[in-house]
């Protein structure tokens, strides 16, 4: 059965069906797209030659601490080793942008 709060996405150019749908993915151009439009940066605890823990992957909003800033390559790197999925809002159910991301291990939902 469809969840219809959340939906899989595989490709750049996927939108929402409805405002504060959450969409998921695995794939990096979205990822990307997503977090530059929002001026975020990639961040997580890798000293440069590892591949960060998946715990620490995020991504630095404008106005957050931050974090250990890491290369989109990096950052990629980390969450494809992991396994890892991409959740996101593009708007609130209000019609508002949204921030809203989550990072969790991939499951049978595959974006």
């Amino acid at each position: 059965m469809t969840d219809p709060t959340h939906k899989a996405v595989t490709e750049p150019g996927t939108s929402a069906d409805h405002a504060g749908q959450t969409l998921i993915t695995r794939d990096h151009e979205v990822i990307r797209r997503w977090a530059e439009s929002r001026d975020a940066t990639p961040i997580g605890n890798a000293d440069g030659t590892t591949v960060a823990p998946p715990g620490t992957l995020g991504l630095a909003l404008p106005g957050d601490p931050g974090g250990d800033g890491l290369s989109w390559e990096q950052w990629f790197e980390s969450f494809d080793r992991h396994d890892l999925r991409f959740a996101y809002r593009e708007t609130e159910a209000d019609g508002t942008a949204s921030t809203f991301w989550a990072i969790d291990a991939s499951g049978n939902e595959e974006g």
